[in-house]
């Protein structure tokens, strides 16, 4: 019955915000809780990599959503989480290789 409620959760642009989103509150929360620094920092520079690194893992909790989506067979929001995770791919190669 509760799986059936949340049928108009099942759309790739729902797994899509919030696949983008989880992520970069993971890593406000941990930059707030265990360092020092915030994430508008790391923004504006980019190449103190060592912390950055470390927050990448940080995608991880797209796995979670995922698989919540999965669970309550909702395919195309899975999806939507799968391609922002594509998405935080792209840019981090962008950014290896580029800057």
């Amino acid at each position: 019955m509760y799986k059936e409620g949340f049928k108009h959760l099942n759309h790739t642009l729902v797994g899509l915000i919030l696949g983008l989103i989880v992520p970069i509150t993971a890593m406000h929360f941990i930059l707030q809780h265990y360092s020092n620094l915030d994430l508008m920092y790391l923004i504006e520079n980019p190449m103190f990599s060592p912390i950055l690194n470390n927050l990448k893992g940080c995608l991880f909790f797209n796995l979670g959503v995922f698989f919540i989506f999965y669970w309550l067979k909702k395919d195309k929001s899975a999806r939507g989480v799968i391609y922002a995770t594509l998405i935080y791919g792209a840019f981090y190669l962008y950014y290896m290789f580029f800057m």
